[in-house]
């Protein structure tokens, strides 16, 4: 009798989605959420159209290691970090902490990568339970004037990587988008929040570009101010 009690009182405990997860586990029934999907229907290419968009590199993937889709960076510094092996090496292993954190703590948080690029990072959630993360990358925390010194700043890590051809490596910061470390950095992680929400609601319809776009605009008035 006590313990039915005390079980009593740690489901009123939980919220509304915990809830109907805490009995679906306890009846043995399949867990909704490891059937979330977000490779299906238009996901996959509005990914890519609002990358183009934006001009920020986006990543959704998973919680069960599916990888939506892959970005290429706008083959910018990112793609030629990543296109060494130290360098591709060293992304994975920043992915991976940064993964980690989100299923630790549900929370969106902004983070500077080993190689200086800031990357925005939100969990996705869905019923209580986290099913997915989007983030944002290669964005750089200051802007890009007169006295802006590339070689100063990232030739570090154009060393620690292996590169040669820095020259190159240089010119590909032209792709870059900047993002000022004030409220605009604060207003863009709260944008990708709206756009992750989005993306839950649409693994399970079947929306057009024309339809996100509209709902993102109503929704989000800095959308595609930055």
């Amino acid at each position: 009798m006590a313990k039915e009690l005390r079980h009593q009182r740690a489901l009123t405990s939980l919220t509304g989605a915990e809830r109907t997860t805490a009995n679906m586990v306890e009846k043995g029934l399949p867990n909704v959420n490891r059937r979330v999907s977000f490779s299906s229907g238009h996901i996959p290419e509005l990914l890519k159209k609002l990358e183009q968009f934006l001009g920020v590199a986006l990543s959704l993937r998973s919680t069960t290691g599916e990888v939506v889709c892959k970005t290429d960076y706008f083959n910018g510094p990112c793609s030629i970090i990543r296109g060494t092996e130290r360098g591709r090496i060293r992304c994975r292993k920043t992915y991976k902490n940064i993964e980690d954190r989100l299923l630790r703590r549900k929370k969106p948080f902004v983070n500077v990568c080993y190689a200086g690029f800031l990357i925005f990072a939100v969990p996705l959630e869905f019923r209580g339970e986290m099913v997915g993360t989007l983030l944002g990358s290669q964005i750089l925390p200051l802007e890009r004037d007169r006295t802006f010194s590339l070689e100063a700043l990232f030739g570090h890590t154009a060393a620690a990587v292996g590169l040669t051809r820095t020259e190159e490596f240089y010119k590909t910061f032209d792709r870059v988008k900047t993002l000022r470390p004030d409220l605009q950095r604060i207003t863009f992680l709260q944008y990708l929040e709206e756009i992750g929400e989005n993306f839950i609601s649409m693994a399970f319809a079947d929306k057009s570009w024309d339809m996100f776009l509209k709902e993102m605009q109503v929704s989000t008035p800095q959308f595609g101010r930055f």
